[in-house]
């Protein structure tokens, strides 16, 4: 189904914005869908941990799914969050994305459910949808093993791909691609990228990270593809301390500096996660260092 034969490298996951009533901004989410086409990441993803999914309702869910297709127009893959409070809803979301022909589809386990119940889960995505389907394996959702994965994998002809995020990353995945690494078209990497150079060391052949600096992470991604894998470290240690940094409001803030957001509203208080002066200062400090390393979008003052 997906128009895309093989995917790899930097996918993009996209902040959703809001208005100042708390609802989704549209028009910045095309913005953000667009910067990812036009900063040469290579795929969309959306809405996942970063899009905070677990703020949407079902159908702004799948009607703003629409709007990212709508934007990006088969220019990257779209990849389709389908995250949810129970397996049932899950399957809707995965059902809603065989209709609107989405690339591909992603999804973690319910919370407070266990293995067992994520491996069946896949399974009833299977059931209605007929794309590749990835296996995202994080530490809060009902970890797999990677025999577990294996056996997903070996069962199910749509699992193409795994996005593997249990903690230490590296490990895991040299795990995964120990034992499925000639089975699947891809293994992806988490934790904002930053461990992206140990884990394409390891089997990884991409990473999900926030979309905001992600053009950053493409250009890390190509210098080690290309060889000059010190290079690509050095690129690393210079964008790390803003990695670390990487909050919802400092996603918000980064994509507005770039002209992407025209909004820092949240759905919630952000609490002591707003950034404040001291923050922005910092932060303004940190983009020096990699201010010629993005491709397009420059980081404008201040606002």
């Amino acid at each position: 189904m997906s128009r895309f034969n093989e995917m790899k490298g930097i996918f993009g996951l996209l902040p959703t914005p809001y208005d100042a009533d708390g609802e989704v901004l549209e028009r910045d989410l095309r913005a953000a869908a667009d910067f990812c086409c036009m900063s040469g990441q290579h795929g969309i993803v959306w809405p996942v941990m970063v899009g905070e999914f677990y703020f949407l309702g079902e159908d702004e869910r799948i009607r703003h799914l629409e709007t990212v297709m709508d934007e990006v127009g088969g220019r990257l893959p779209v990849v389709f969050g389908c995250s949810g409070v129970s397996v049932s809803q899950v399957v809707l979301f995965a059902r809603a994305a065989q209709e609107r022909r989405a690339d591909s589809i992603i999804a973690m386990a319910p919370a407070r459910t266990d293995a067992s119940i994520a491996m069946d889960m896949y399974r009833r995505m299977a059931d209605v949808f007929d794309g590749p389907i990835m296996v995202q394996n994080a530490d809060m959702y009902a970890p797999l093993r990677g025999e577990q994965v294996a056996q997903l994998v070996d069962e199910i002809p749509q699992v193409e791909y795994v996005k593997e995020e249990r903690q230490p990353g590296p490990k895991h995945i040299a795990e995964v691609y120990s034992m499925v690494g000639d089975r699947v078209k891809c293994i992806f990497g988490g934790a904002g990228g930053k461990f992206l150079p140990d884990e394409l060391n390891r089997g990884a052949l991409g990473c999900m990270p926030a979309c905001e600096l992600a053009d950053v992470l493409v250009k890390i991604y190509d210098v080690w593809q290309g060889g000059d894998r010190e290079r690509a470290r050095e690129i690393h240690r210079r964008l790390l301390p803003l990695i670390n940094l990487e909050t919802h409001p400092f996603m918000r803030y980064i994509l507005k500096r770039r002209g992407v957001f025209t909004s820092l509203e949240e759905r919630t208080p952000p609490g002591a996660l707003a950034l404040d002066e001291a923050d922005r200062r910092e932060i303004s400090t940190l983009l020096e260092a990699i201010e010629g390393e993005v491709m397009g979008f420059p980081f404008e003052g201040d606002e």
